[in-house]
């Protein structure tokens, strides 16, 4: 093609690609956020495990901004399991253990941090359609929707040609790394453990994901979270490992040293054998 053509075109082009950079600036992803969102006004269930005192919730004041029960409470190898209930009333991000202590008045230490934001937004489910209670139509002479669909039709294929004429060819996709498997996680983990370098954090990841792969391997991961340490405790291979994680963590007094807690959970961190079924008691 002329490039004088090109030339003349400067001006639309320029237009156009402003009109590029606009829709992309709309619509580029945002960075994802990890944080749990919850509807307001709609009850959530959370699982705590401590050993330290009994936990119970603060006294309730009017105005607060998270209501919280807790439904139910259950013992396993020293451990207390509680099936905590709230619900958020207002916006805002909160953290679910500032709203428990202990029965004792005692201070929580070592309580995990349970964070969540109350979403204000309806639901998509929620219909709130408006009916119309009569038509309304305007005539209008002179073929204008015709000519504006031409128009419409013609301003599109001249921003494809702008767009796409002469355009170099894409680069080569870039393949993102993949995410570390539980295995690879759990080995940095104990070595962190050997090392003494867990801090609370990397501790409560540790039986966080220790508790995923036994319940995978024991075919019990949509089970309830206290029938399926009930399993978990009961299982030859597994049992003897929960113990003394929950001793070694729980129990700062324990004679347990993490150097042979390291050697017990060694073989969970080589790749899941295939699952099998354990009895999960009601």
């Amino acid at each position: 093609m002329n490039p004088a053509f090109f030339q003349r075109l400067s001006g639309p082009a320029l237009l156009a690609a402003c009109a590029v950079v606009a829709l992309a600036v709309c619509f580029w992803p945002r960075p994802r956020n990890d944080l749990l969102n919850v509807p307001l006004g709609v009850e959530q269930a959370a699982i705590v495990s401590y050993s330290g005192p009994v936990i119970a919730v603060k006294p309730f004041k009017w105005g607060v901004a998270v209501n919280v029960r807790i439904a139910r409470m259950t013992e396993e190898a020293g451990v207390r399991i509680y099936d905590v209930r709230y619900i958020a009333n207002r916006d805002g991000t909160f953290d679910l253990k500032d709203f428990l202590t202990a029965e004792d008045g005692r201070a929580l230490e070592g309580l995990p941090s349970f964070k969540f934001r109350g979403d204000p937004k309806l639901s998509k489910h929620l219909d709130a359609r408006i009916q119309e209670t009569e038509e309304v139509s305007v005539d209008i002479g002179g073929h204008y929707t015709l000519t504006l669909v031409v128009l419409f039709v013609v301003w599109i294929a001249w921003l494809l040609l702008l767009i796409f004429y002469g355009r170099p060819k894409p680069l080569p996709p870039v393949v993102a790394a993949p995410e570390p498997m539980m295995a690879e996680l759990l080995r940095a983990l104990l070595a962190r453990l050997e090392a003494g370098t867990l801090d609370a954090t990397a501790k409560a990841q540790l039986e966080m994901l220790l508790l995923r792969r036994w319940r995978e391997e024991l075919s019990v991961a949509d089970a309830p979270m206290h029938r399926a340490l009930a399993a978990i405790a009961r299982d030859e291979r597994t049992g003897q490992a929960l113990r003394q994680l929950q001793l070694w963590l729980h129990r700062p007094g324990s004679n347990i040293r993490r150097e042979d807690l390291a050697t017990l959970l060694a073989p969970f961190t080589v790749e899941p054998v295939q699952p099998h079924s354990a009895e999960v008691k009601p």
